[in-house]
């Protein structure tokens, strides 16, 4: 193996590292209408239980989640809390008239589209999936 060889290898490696180390770090994202510019894991988490409804300027919040895969493990990790306890609570919130479940995306694209569009919009994506996107604001990273 040439020396040139070696340093284009070297080189496609730590490229191949920093592509996986940014697809693996999940955002959450926000409309820029959202008056908040970053969130801590209790905020999250009172935002996507439903306990909050609101933001600080009143406008309606609403919010966006993945139907399945790692980038919503590594969310609701972060969050405490499982699948199944986060469905219970928006189950029982509907059921009361006091909140609706948040909308089920299929995938990340979907989701940045959502949260582009929706005015007050909340979700989280791979930080892959925002990597251009002038129109959301990354307001919390999780490793």
């Amino acid at each position: 193996m040439t020396i040139s060889t070696r340093i284009f290898s070297f080189v496609a490696l730590l490229l191949g590292l920093a592509c996986n180390s940014l697809q693996a770090q999940t955002v959450v994202i926000t409309n820029p209408s959202v008056p908040t510019e970053s969130f801590s894991a209790k905020e999250l988490l009172d935002v996507y239980t439903l306990n909050k409804a609101h933001w600080e300027n009143g406008s309606r919040i609403t919010v966006f989640d993945l139907k399945s895969g790692k980038v919503k493990e590594t969310f609701y990790d972060h969050l405490g809390i499982s699948e199944q306890e986060l469905q219970r609570i928006w189950l029982r919130k509907q059921f009361t008239g006091k909140a609706r479940p948040p909308r089920s995306m299929s995938n990340e694209d979907d989701v940045v589209r959502m949260v582009e569009s929706t005015p007050g919009g909340i979700g989280y994506v791979s930080e892959r999936a925002v990597a251009g996107k002038k129109n959301v604001r990354i307001v919390a990273r999780i490793k």
